[in-house]
């Protein structure tokens, strides 16, 4: 059966519309785009490197020593040079030196990822600018809450360093998530929605 006239006048009019629909390709849509071909053991290594950089600020605490709380030592440190090193002397420095190396290889291992995929902002927020604020507070947090507690308030040379470290660490991830979320994804979505309107636009007037 021979097709109609009005059935081929109809798929002209559809072809038509397909041939002029028109396409766009924004950076924003290559970002999401490529979420999917991200290997998914970059995935497990960036996951496994922040995990390893708030297990470091987790172990720390383990190494501030206690003895500032003893009245003894505090009355008569400053009679005497050993007593003054035994106050600002490190506990379980083998901790110490666990806690350091899980910061600095998760720090690596973010750092290795970031250059790897500089370009791609939305899994850079997601991946690794917020994980690493979290934990940061988390570390801050953790520190703390075991120098006004387990050591009554008392810095020791380790909890004062690992206030800094983690208090660092925090307003750096800080401003480069809100960076990155707040300015340049912000700045590529715009770019994105400016581009759509610009098309349904045109669209608008070629059906008109």
């Amino acid at each position: 059966m021979a097709p109609s006239s009005s059935d081929s006048a109809d798929g002209s009019s559809t072809i038509s519309e397909i041939k002029r629909a028109p396409t766009f390709q924004t950076k924003y849509m290559d970002m999401l785009l490529s979420l999917d071909t991200i290997p998914r053991s970059h995935n497990i290594l960036v996951a496994c490197s922040t995990w390893i950089f708030l297990a470091g600020f987790v172990i720390f605490p383990g190494t501030f020593t206690s003895l500032q709380t003893s009245d003894s030592l505090k009355d008569d440190a400053s009679k005497s040079k050993v007593e003054h090193a035994i106050l600002h002397t490190v506990n379980h420095t083998p901790l110490m030196w666990v806690a350091g190396a899980c910061c600095v290889f998760g720090i690596l291992g973010m750092a290795a990822l970031w250059f790897k995929w500089r370009r791609n902002y939305i899994w850079l927020i997601s991946r690794i600018f917020l994980p690493g604020l979290l934990n940061s507070i988390a570390g801050l947090i953790s520190t703390l809450i075991n120098v006004y507690t387990a050591r009554h308030g008392h810095f020791s040379l380790t909890a004062t360093v690992t206030t800094i470290v983690t208090g660092v660490c925090t307003a750096v991830f800080t401003g480069l998530f809100f960076l990155y979320n707040n300015y340049i994804l912000e700045k590529v979505r715009k770019g994105h929605h400016d581009e759509w309107r610009k098309i349904q636009e045109e669209k608008l007037g070629m059906n008109g």
